[in-house]
């Protein structure tokens, strides 16, 4: 069961492999499909069972090698254990409340439960298990440095910590996302100041994630908010301890908890930004709680309830996100106070996936640099004037309504659905009743399909076949199978695909799913 449980879901071996068996079972089908016909295997349950085996191994592998695929694309479930984990509180559902929220507090941690062993890995990323002296969690601590980056170098760091999603990873987001490409690109055009990407694992268990503290839970709050951050100025001395110098920010569920974070934290936070997140908490135990705490602690609110200190907030969200972060964006808009500030950028597409986040990421780098307050914390150079005539920031769409209309074949359209369900269910029906009678006959068992009344046992094919040399008549009777069966095969996975995008709306444009697919296998 251990290794089963190990299967690594993030390796191109594993791709491989699976990718290899659905060809396999895609090659055995179109050779076994002549063998389940009436003529040759006479038994009914056998013959059914035989020729749904066919189409249904080899969709099932496709479906898992797109499913590799994608979750590749992010590294968002690491192992086949991982994945069980998900699945079954997917299921469960959330657990029962935990308690209510504690607020705990902060006492000064001593220096030697703050040093950390940062160790480089292939990618040239910093990486360090470290125990958080206060909440007891023990997780992976991630850091992106400059290319020029030297302890000692004389140079004062500013900091931006990101938080994955529910599922995901930490390494997976600065792995795909191009973050050390972009942070070198914004720090050598001098768009940002010299600074770190900092990214603490949320995993600390199966359930999902929390921003809060709550007792019986593990302190997901103090984890992120006090002990990472004063771990990173331990071990970094040339890190600002200036508010303006960091900025917290997320993707998705993570993208919420950010917000929240900097706001519940503004000593510690000048910035926050929010990329495809939501106003109201939909996961963890925050959802738990009751509507009235789910009412103080959406970030609307927050924002206009708190006393403004020049918190600055960047919200990205695609119009037809189908998570709602561009309603959650304008409504952050509406309730900010001065000096407090919100920028949102509202694309009309890209909806809830990776492909936008690599495209918004240098956004959100301009604009943190946009202000000279971050340059000033760090006493670099101003960078607000290249910041802002950059084309990264002038990217920005600061919309103010929401308006988009869905494309009619989209892949989160219940039209594409239709669509590729009727595509799907022919090709299965011409694989189930036909294709199996693509072969080379002998003249009685052409004489007796010539006789026959059905119209799926018409003679036309395989009497084409038969009248050809037999190698030649073989080779086209096995290709013509084999295209009949991918096609029900290929059909049915994009259908399954279609279906789970609907589910969990992350994709809105076959674009975004070429890119993604484009990046992870180039």
């Amino acid at each position: 069961m251990s290794v089963l449980g190990s299967i690594p879901l993030t390796s191109f071996r594993t791709l491989a492999v699976v990718a290899a068996l659905a060809l396999v079972s895609l090659l055995a089908g179109a050779f076994f499909l002549p063998r389940l016909t009436p003529a040759r295997c006479p038994r009914r349950a056998r013959r059914w069972l035989g020729r749904t085996a066919v189409i249904l191994i080899p969709t099932l592998l496709v479906t898992a090698a797109g499913g590799l695929v994608f979750n590749r694309s992010l590294g968002i479930v690491k192992t086949s254990g991982d994945l069980g984990r998900l699945a079954a509180a997917t299921l469960l559902g959330t657990k029962k409340a935990a308690g209510t929220e504690t607020k705990p507090e902060r006492q000064p941690l001593e220096e030697s439960e703050l040093d950390a062993t940062f160790e480089r890995g292939d990618d040239g990323m910093l990486t360090t298990t470290w125990t958080g002296p206060t909440s007891g969690i023990t997780q992976p601590v991630y850091v992106i440095v400059p290319r020029d980056y030297a302890p000692g170098d004389g140079k004062t760091y500013g900091v931006i910590e990101l938080l994955h999603g529910y599922p995901g990873a930490a390494d997976g987001i600065l792995q795909n996302l191009s973050i050390q490409e972009a942070l070198d690109n914004a720090i050598d055009a001098g768009i940002i100041p010299p600074s770190i990407v900092v990214a603490p694992s949320l995993n600390v268990d199966e359930n999902e994630h929390d921003c809060a503290d709550f007792s019986g839970r593990p302190a997901v709050f103090t984890w992120t908010a006090h002990e990472v951050p004063a771990m990173i100025r331990h071990n970094f001395p040339g890190v600002s301890s200036d508010r303006n110098a960091w900025m917290i920010g997320g993707f998705s569920s993570g993208a919420y908890c950010a917000v929240w974070t900097a706001l519940r934290t503004p000593e510690t936070f000048g910035a926050a930004a929010m990329l495809s997140g939501y106003d109201t908490q939909i996961e963890g135990q925050m959802k738990t709680q009751g509507t009235q705490y789910l009412a103080d602690n959406t970030l609307s609110t927050m924002l206009a309830t708190r006393a403004p200190d020049g918190m600055r907030i960047y919200a990205m969200a695609a119009a037809d996100d189908g998570a709602g972060g561009a309603p959650a964006a304008l409504a952050m808009a509406n309730a900010v106070k001065e000096p407090d500030s919100v920028t949102t950028d509202i694309p009309p597409t890209g909806g809830h996936a990776g492909p936008l986040w690599i495209e918004k990421v240098p956004t959100m780098l301009a604009w943190w640099g946009s202000s000279d307050v971050v340059s000033s914390a760090v006493g670099a150079p101003p960078t607000a004037q290249t910041a802002r005539a950059s084309s990264a920031f002038s990217s920005i769409v600061a919309a103010t309504t929401v308006t988009h209309r869905s494309r009619p074949l989209a892949p989160n359209t219940f039209a594409a659905l239709a669509v590729m369900c009727a595509l799907a269910l022919c090709f299965v029906i011409l694989t189930w009743r036909v294709a199996g009678n693509w072969r080379l006959l002998g003249k009685n068992e052409l004489a007796d399909m010539a006789l026959s009344r059905s119209r799926f046992c018409r003679p036309t094919v395989a009497a084409v076949l038969s009248a050809l040399p037999r190698p030649i008549g073989a080779g086209a009777a096995y290709l013509a199978r084999l295209c009949c069966l991918g096609l029900a095969v290929s059909t049915s996975s994009v259908l399954i695909g279609i279906a789970s995008n609907i589910a969990g709306g992350f994709y809105t444009s076959w674009g975004s799913v070429a890119l993604t697919l484009t990046r992870t296998l180039g």
